[in-house]
């Protein structure tokens, strides 16, 4: 039912909604029990206050923590239109139930905290305007009052004022960032993994020895410029080993379950928020200033990484045809490694008839665990047996006299940065060579050929950019006293990688049941000249181990 109103306008029972919002980001300030900053919990309060002397009844409270009323983004409108808007959730909830007729009345604390943006005002004088009944829209500090046939004038100018003073705002902040960046300080916010805070700062009446770093115990730190060594050791850590074939998703699956490092939040490590790490450009020491490296100016502290490393990760982790999935990191040797005898018979050259393998998953079934054809369930292999056999002839291969010829060779001089801008390039022709097949300028087969050169050719030319950013990770194993326990010594990750470096394994069917596990059915190809073989069972305990 469509409530009265008074010969003003104003309905003679209102149900108001409260409109209360804080663009408050900072991470300390005071939160109620349900994580709202308080002082947004005092503007409710003061509304309520409001409502009860205008005698109305409050319908429902909308309250947003740390929503700006003016920064705008692209978002797509009722009509299907994408334009610049500003993200107002919460004002978009109020009009739709003052359209409906289930409130008809609007309180806020101040027409400088429900708007900042003139498009948002005007919706609301719509909504009074057109709506089929009456509605009422007030403010605790009387700076907005608006009813249907009412001049709005002066809420516009507000408004309009506000925007300025929001633009203003925002250039003064903007330009006081880059001035701090170009001078090689922190420009707030929370802290970057692998810097600490500094000592906080001294209140009246209270010691400054009494007031130290967090991290490092004394005064002298900076914020965001001090460095954590256990932090650094972390990223240069990752850095270098994703180079060098660790997934995303390993690394940060050893990180969870070594707990020696924790995040800044203070969550379980994910491949996203590692990821998000090793892509910041302070790693090599550079200062950033709208998500850009500001040239020529140099970070106060120690590059955690060469320039080259960060470009080489930076390349490898944005390129557009990496391929990334959700799941766990493997918790096995031959996972996606071990490949399937029979759906990739021996003798298939997966490169040159473009046959993708088809690998083998661990399955446990209440069994020992078995490694089984990915696809179907026509093969299953002893996980233990299968990789003890395995590491025979990788250790064979650590361990021989001519180890070295394992390594790679000496990375050459390269023009690194124009062998990035040379991969941008072939990455852009591709994308217009598909564009041009779908204008009918090129054939499909002209597109694939030259693909199939480009990605080549961009494989080539990582190859190249890894060489010179990493060191190979055979060496810590072949230059060791030691290559047995250096071997044992390695994570499941790094091992993964050692056993696809050097070897290829097949898993084959096997035409005998119940005569237990038969070494003939696993095939170990090597990828190296150092010929086959498999180090002594008793050698293998402590690799096992």
């Amino acid at each position: 039912m469509t409530a009265t109103a008074s010969p003003l306008g104003i309905p003679d029972q209102c149900k108001a909604i409260l409109l209360a919002r804080l663009s408050d980001k900072r991470e300390d300030v005071d939160l109620t029990d349900e994580g709202i900053p308080q002082s947004l919990e005092d503007q409710i309060q003061r509304m309520r206050d409001r409502a009860a002397l205008l005698g109305w009844a409050v319908y429902k409270v909308i309250k947003n923590p740390r929503l700006s009323a003016y920064k705008r983004r692209k978002i797509t409108l009722p009509d299907g239109r994408r334009e610049y808007r500003v993200f107002r959730p919460d004002l978009r909830e109020a009009l739709g139930d003052l359209w409906a007729g289930r409130a008809n009345a609007l309180l806020c604390l101040d027409l400088d905290r429900a708007f900042r943006d003139p498009k948002d005002l005007q919706d609301l004088i719509d909504v009074v305007e057109h709506a089929p009944h009456s509605i009422v829209v007030e403010s605790c500090t009387d700076s907005l009052h608006m009813e249907k046939g009412k001049d709005n004038f002066d809420a516009e100018i507000r408004v309009l004022v506000a925007n300025k003073a929001s633009r203003d705002t925002a250039r003064r902040v903007s330009m006081w960032r880059e001035r701090q960046a170009r001078n090689g300080k922190f420009g707030g916010g929370r802290r970057p993994f692998g810097f600490c805070l500094g000592a906080p700062d001294v209140p009246d009446n209270a010691m400054p020895e009494d007031l130290v770093c967090a991290w490092h115990g004394g005064r002298d730190c900076k914020s965001g410029i001090t460095t954590i060594d256990y932090e650094i050791d972390v990223i240069a850590d990752s850095s270098h080993r994703l180079l060098q074939g660790i997934s995303l998703r390993a690394l940060a699956a050893e990180l969870r379950e070594r707990q020696e490092v924790p995040t800044v939040t203070g969550a379980d490590w994910s491949a996203q928020t590692l990821r998000d790490i090793l892509l910041r450009p302070r790693n090599a020491g550079f200062m950033v200033h709208k998500k850009q490296i500001i040239e020529g100016v140099k970070a106060p502290w120690k590059p955690i990484v060469s320039p080259e490393v960060f470009y080489a990760v930076r390349d490898l982790l944005t390129d557009p045809s990496r391929r990334t999935g959700p799941g766990a990191a493997p918790r096995w040797h031959g996972t996606t490694i071990y490949r399937c005898g029979i759906c990739t018979p021996l003798g298939t050259d997966t490169d040159a008839d473009g046959v993708k393998p088809v690998t083998c998953q661990v399955t446990l079934g209440g069994r020992e665990p078995r490694y089984k054809c990915k696809d179907h369930s026509h093969l299953t292999r002893n996980v233990a047996k299968v990789d003890r056999l395995v590491f025979g002839h990788v250790l064979y291969a650590l361990t021989h006299p001519r180890a070295y010829e394992l390594l790679a060779a000496p990375p050459p001089e390269v023009d690194a940065e124009g062998l990035r801008a040379e991969r941008t390039a072939i990455r852009q022709r591709l994308e217009l060579m598909a564009e041009d097949e779908v204008l009918g300028l090129k054939t499909r087969a002209q597109v694939i050929a030259a693909t199939k050169r480009g990605n080549a050719r961009i494989t080539e030319i990582d190859e190249l950019l890894n060489a010179t950013a990493t060191s190979d990770p055979l060496a810590t194993v072949v230059n060791a006293s030691d290559p047995v326990q250096a071997w044992a010594d390695l994570g499941l990750a790094d091992q993964r990688l050692f056993i696809d470096r050097l070897c290829t394994v097949t898993i084959l069917p096997s035409g005998r049941r119940g005569r237990g596990f038969d070494p003939t059915t696993v095939d170990i190809a090597p990828k190296h000249t150092l010929g086959s073989g498999s180090l002594p069972a008793e050698a293998l305990t402590t690799a096992v181990a």
